[in-house]
């Protein structure tokens, strides 16, 4: 399963475009931090966290669910606005790379440093224990800023934890910044219907329902909580 990423195949007779078939379900990651982060205040209010590591940083562990998806979903916006002011449709049935959006997911993804450079600064394994490790010595010798680094660090990982089994041949480059090839082919995709994608997104976003239904019936409890307790 861990071999160098070949080019992107040619288009299948029955088209499947990419881009505009699978979205980066970034906020799928956001809410699950979410919730974790609610779980996790409540055992740090119960006098339960762990004091081998730096309290819940809760803005940094946030920041780190949909951090590793900015460089990527930046460059694709400007390139959006790009086609769009040059009247170019965004993924055009022809593989002739008239769309700067069809060539960004279908070529430069794949084949360029830069952006496999952008993409993989917060979904590289190697590099997301590289922050946690920095946070946690910055944390141990009183730095301010190695809680939050540690706790973005920390949800990062759990970003491209979900990642990699969920990414046929488009998931992170394991050995970056030493290897700009190798990933994990994952015989699931989240977005692909060859490869389950149809029944990933139905049960991603049933979870995502659930998470949004325990979100705010804990901020509803805690709402009236206080209006009972003034």
């Amino acid at each position: 399963l861990l071999r160098p990423s070949a080019p992107p195949p040619p288009c299948p007779p029955a088209p499947l475009p990419p881009y505009p078939n699978h979205p980066m379900n970034t906020y799928s990651h956001t809410l699950l931090a979410a919730a974790l982060n609610k779980l996790e205040k409540k055992r740090a209010a119960a006098g339960q966290a762990d004091k081998r590591v730096p309290p819940l940083h809760t803005a940094a562990f946030l920041i780190g669910s949909f951090l590793p998806d900015v460089p990527l979903i930046l460059l694709t916006m400007v390139l959006i606005g790009y086609d769009a002011l040059g009247g170019r449709p965004l993924y055009p049935a022809s593989m002739d790379y008239t769309s700067n959006i069809q060539y960004l997911f279908d070529h430069l993804f794949f084949h360029s440093p830069f952006v496999k450079t952008l993409h993989n600064l917060f979904h590289a394994p190697l590099l997301v224990a590289l922050y946690i490790a920095l946070g946690y010595w910055g944390w141990r010798r009183g730095k301010k800023w190695g809680g939050a680094l540690f706790w973005l660090g920390v949800s990062a990982a759990l970003h491209t934890a979900a990642d990699i089994p969920l990414h046929y041949d488009d998931g992170p480059l394991l050995l970056f910044p030493f290897n700009l090839d190798i990933r994990f082919h994952s015989p699931l995709s989240y977005w692909d219907p060859r490869r389950y994608g149809r029944q990933w997104t139905i049960f991603e976003h049933l979870l995502d329902l659930a998470l949004i239904g325990y979100l705010v019936t804990d901020w509803w409890r805690r709402r009236r909580a206080q209006t009972v307790s003034s």
